[in-house]
């Protein structure tokens, strides 16, 4: 790392508010893929040995995601951002025990749903802590770090996670989740940010979308980033079916995508991939050519997957940067609806793209599923690059979007009052 990237990277942690949200989402993101890693393979087990068992834990959480997206979305910029990430990550180690305590299918899907509940809550004040108390020239250093963390988290947790679900169950994994949770919960008593006043006009359940599609460079990301996120975790889900033949290579086919993603992450975060809208759709469409080239490996042997899987985490580096993007063009006092409404997408989109390809796997094989999920996402990414080059207004963010810095610091040195799309809490 360049000795520029690595001041801007440091001074992440020389902030105070920016450190600790690091801090609380990195342990807790830890204990969440230890978790995760679990339950893929509890669902898996629990519903007799079927993909949409695996499948399932990400679908179910689309009904709660939704459900907070829309119904409180509204009011998530009016939740004081300290107080709600304790609450939140206490409600998190909760859900988690569930299916240590209770048997069956059932336990580890209504598990799931709290999760997927709580995840755009959280994820959603969070990315407004962030709009509200750390400086713009850090957000997107420290976006990336937390991507970076949310990655390694997610290699070490699958791996961890589900060699540990194999060796000896699932309620070892899941009750270090569940402190994790707490561990963070400690952290964010301490998180210290500016006084805020509330939003002016009161938001409706639409402000999310019509703040999204009212500025025109989200308006054409936008799309084409929820067909990517549709297919977030399939490659996860399709691990699992490893399990019938080559069960020793579910953790790493598990990790591999987070170990892409996680170089991925900390090249994109020392870019400006994040203001060049037209390399962030030539990022997806090769993001999709990943996904056949996995499908072209599996005829010669399945345990490619392995390598497949890295090759897409390297693939869904552009994910930072749209997240990126968004950190630059939304107001701060509509951050957390905003990030609210994306998330609950995204949560429903994964839920729906994993239920979608794992009966495509059921039903003509692992290989059709990447082949039709590559060719999905490749003609996602070209429409884009056409669409923007046919209309370059929406590629110009430095002009449609100049810079906005933080308000100077009041007398008493506070500012006056005034954030992923990975999983986690």
């Amino acid at each position: 790392m360049g000795s520029g990237g690595s001041l801007r990277y440091r001074a992440v942690f020389t902030d105070p508010a920016a450190s600790r949200l690091w801090a609380a989402a990195t342990i807790s993101y830890l204990g969440d893929f230890v978790g995760l890693g679990a339950l893929l393979l509890a669902g898996y087990d629990r519903s007799g040995g079927h993909p949409l068992g695996a499948a399932a834990v990400f679908g179910v959480q689309a009904v709660p995601a939704f459900l907070v997206s829309a119904g409180i979305g509204p009011w998530l910029d009016r939740i004081p951002r300290r107080g709600g990430l304790t609450v939140l990550s206490l409600l998190g180690a909760a859900a988690v025990s569930l299916p240590i305590i209770a048997p069956g299918l059932w336990a580890v899907l209504v598990a799931a749903g709290f999760i997927g509940g709580i995840r755009t809550a959280f994820n959603s004040i969070r990315t407004g802590a962030i709009a509200d108390g750390v400086p713009r020239d850090i957000r997107g250093r420290l976006v990336a770090l937390v991507t970076v963390s949310n990655q390694a988290s997610e290699v070490l947790g699958y791996v961890v996670g589900s060699a540990v679900a194999l060796a000896i169950g699932t309620g070892p994994a899941l009750a270090a989740d569940a402190a994790t949770f707490v561990v963070a919960a400690v952290l964010l008593t301490g998180l210290s940010l500016p006084e805020r006043g509330r939003p002016r006009d009161r938001a409706s359940m639409t402000t999310g979308i019509r703040t999204i599609f009212g500025d025109r460079t989200l308006a054409a990301l936008v799309p084409v980033t929820w067909i990517g996120l549709t297919l977030g975790v399939v490659p996860q889900t399709l691990a699992t079916t490893l399990s019938t033949t080559d069960r020793a290579w579910v953790p790493a086919a598990l990790a591999a995508v987070a170990a892409g993603q996680v170089i991925a992450a900390t090249v994109v975060g020392k870019t400006r991939l994040s203001e060049r809208v037209l390399g962030e759709f030539w990022y997806i469409t090769v993001c999709g050519v990943a996904f056949m080239a996995t499908a072209a490996g599996l005829s010669a042997d399945r345990v490619i997957v392995v390598a497949g899987n890295f090759a897409i985490g390297l693939g869904f580096g552009w994910v930072v940067a749209v997240q990126t993007t968004f950190v630059h063009v939304i107001p701060a006092e509509r951050m957390a609806h905003v990030t609210s409404t994306m998330i609950g997408s995204l949560i429903v989109l994964e839920g729906l793209g994993a239920v979608a390809f794992g009966a495509v796997a059921g039903a003509f094989g692992v290989a059709t599923a990447y082949l039709l999920a590559g060719a999905i996402l490749a003609a996602a990414g070209l429409s884009g690059i056409g669409y923007g080059r046919a209309h370059p207004q929406v590629l110009d963010l430095g002009r449609s979007h100049p810079p906005q810095s933080l308000p100077e610091p009041a007398a008493s040195g506070r500012l006056p009052g005034t954030c992923s799309p990975s999983p986690g809490s």
